[in-house]
């Protein structure tokens, strides 16, 4: 059984991203697992927490736990194996803990900050992004779950040259819940298509994507997060996959990645190289 996590903090983006979870869950036949970490503050001189301020945080945690568990239930008519979980503690550890333990087929989250540009450049969903050895799909505010029809993979020469990072199999299970079709797109600076052509042939990139015949678009513009709104303005998707690195967040660096987010209204998927 495919398993799905959605971390909330009960903020109005996290409730969000949980709808949309339980949504992906019932379409792709999976469990849902909410979870909930009560993160004390880092030193006491901020709030001081005796055993009555630390039992009504917990009782409030467990309160809207059941509350949003309630309303999954209904949203997806009880056909959705649902579980809460709730710990204390640091919940950057904690949330890579317990995906370790649930191995899940992605995670899910919602932008906490007042945009999708806020989150992705801080919080606790940005270390999430960089540590989670899982595909991760960040949810922007307002966005709702639809069947996930077509899929554009943006990535760069060195990943493509690299058969880019994400296991050809889940790529092909992606295809097969959800019927999608995959679209690269690669962002070449002026000139670089002939470069680019050359390592399409290479055996990494080729094995990467057999399976899911994917389109591939080139878009020659020297400022990747321009050709990648302008291209999911002219080709709407509903999902963006990307595949950060480990020594930046996203390959296309944060400047990039704050202006991609600002006008985005897809789901971006992360996959970590």
């Amino acid at each position: 059984m495919r398993t799905i996590v959605a971390p909330v903090n009960f903020s109005p983006n996290s409730n969000n991203a949980a709808r949309y979870a339980a949504d992906l869950a019932l379409a792709a036949q999976a469990d849902l697992h909410l979870y909930y970490v009560l993160q004390l503050p880092v030193s006491v001189a901020e709030f001081p927490v005796n055993d009555y301020v630390f039992n009504e945080m917990q009782e409030a945690g467990a309160v809207s736990l059941k509350q949003l568990w309630e309303e999954l239930v209904k949203r997806t008519d009880a056909k959705v194996n649902i579980f809460t979980h709730m710990e204390v503690g640091s919940v950057e550890y904690k949330i890579e803990e317990f995906c370790l333990e649930k191995k899940p087929f992605v995670v899910v989250m919602g932008a906490s900050g007042s945009s999708l540009e806020r989150a992705l450049t801080g919080s606790n969903l940005a270390a999430a992004i960089r540590h989670l050895p899982y595909p991760l799909i960040v949810v922007p505010e307002n966005a709702t779950f639809k069947k996930i029809s077509k899929i554009v993979l943006a990535c760069d020469l060195g990943d493509m040259a690299a058969g880019i990072p994400v296991k050809p199999s889940f790529l092909r299970e992606l295809k097969d819940i959800f019927n999608s079709s995959f679209e690269v797109l690669n962002i070449n600076s002026r000139g670089q298509q002939a470069n680019t052509n050359s390592i399409m042939e290479v055996e990494a990139w080729k094995e990467c994507v057999r399976g899911i015949l994917p389109e591939v678009h080139f878009v020659e513009t020297d400022k990747v997060e321009e050709g990648i709104s302008s291209y999911l303005e002219e080709h709407p998707a509903d999902m963006l996959l990307v595949f950060p690195k480990k020594h930046n967040f996203f390959e296309f660096h944060q400047s990039h990645a704050k202006k991609i987010a600002r006008a985005s209204t897809v789901p971006i998927m992360s996959i970590h190289a």
